[in-house]
């Protein structure tokens, strides 16, 4: 059975096409992911951009003629925070089945968390039997509490890197006092998940996923190709993304392309994506992350093929 996933997010647009055997594991048979941005701008106006919807289905209209030439049987593709804010996203949606014949979902940020969580937890050795798992997105930031393969608790917040990078980022390099105030919002912003996690035992393992997270793993290893081998299962110490912040904050976003481990597309939010890696790791005292490469678009083809069977 040959299945694809369709991750189309506030910033990126991923594919994953499996085929699986009939144990349920599967091997990839193509991948792709696009910076679209297609969340710009939605922050002031509460609207997707013509523009950007149109960088976006160029996209999917590639990601369907790829599904075509694959034979694929069967299609799960989700859209995230933008499309869930946005005002004309459902009208996105519809033009996205009109022009592609890809019939998208809108799912929720627990549904997300949901999903993220099937896609990580086979690619990893969980060494604990409680994991925090932290989704990084470009419009919302997922977490959640899994014990033992269950979740026991999903947060969605609007913690996301593209959104904070327009909200509170005005200059290049940006000054102090922009810096001092995402600082604050992003940790005001995590008061809900402080509290709703109580108080974590010893041994819990913190994993992160999703752009901003491997981006900081290729970072640290100033990988200038990158190798999702080297990533998945990376262990980034707190020092580290301390070390990586401090360096990226005093550069411009023409000196953050240049540096190894940026793709282009990815400079001018790699900053935010940062301070919040930073402020999680201080805030719920955890000294290192592990990096997942893999995330919605794994857990999309992981749900669809467990609801066909």
């Amino acid at each position: 059975m040959i299945l694809a996933g369709i991750d189309i997010g506030t910033n990126t647009l991923r594919l994953l096409i499996a085929e699986f055997s009939g144990d349920g594991i599967y091997r990839k048979v193509e991948s792709g992911r696009y910076i679209t941005r297609l969340g710009e701008g939605l922050s002031g106006t509460g609207r997707l951009k013509d523009e950007a919807m149109e960088r976006a289905l160029r996209v999917l209209k590639g990601f369907a003629d790829k599904c075509s030439e694959n034979d694929v049987d069967g299609i799960y593709a989700v859209a995230t925070s933008a499309v869930r804010e946005a005002v004309n996203g459902r009208d996105f949606i519809q033009e996205v089945k009109n022009k592609t014949g890809i019939d998208v979902n809108i799912i929720s940020g627990d549904e997300e968390a949901r999903i993220t969580m099937l896609g990580v937890y086979p690619g990893l050795e969980i060494t604990c039997k409680d994991v925090l798992m932290m989704d990084i997105g470009g419009g919302s930031t997922e977490f959640m509490l899994v014990s033992k393969g269950e979740i026991i608790f999903t947060v969605s917040t609007d913690i996301g890197v593209v959104r904070f990078t327009e909200q509170y980022i005005k200059s290049d390099p940006p000054g102090e006092q922009e810096l001092e105030l995402l600082g604050r919002v992003i940790e005001e912003r995590l008061k809900k998940v402080v509290s709703k996690k109580g108080d974590l035992a010893g041994g819990v393992e913190f994993i992160g996923t999703a752009g901003t997270v491997t981006t900081l793993a290729a970072i640290d290893q100033m990988m200038r190709i990158y190798d999702s081998e080297k990533i998945n299962g990376y262990r980034i110490k707190r020092d580290g993304v301390m070390k990586i912040l401090k360096m990226i904050r005093s550069m411009t976003n023409k000196e953050r392309k240049e540096l190894p481990g940026v793709e282009e597309g990815r400079e001018d939010i790699i900053l935010a994506g940062a301070m919040v890696v930073y402020k999680v790791m201080e805030l719920f005292g955890f000294d290192e992350m592990t990096v997942s490469d893999a995330g919605l678009r794994e857990g999309l083809v992981t749900d669809l093929y467990k609801r066909l069977k």
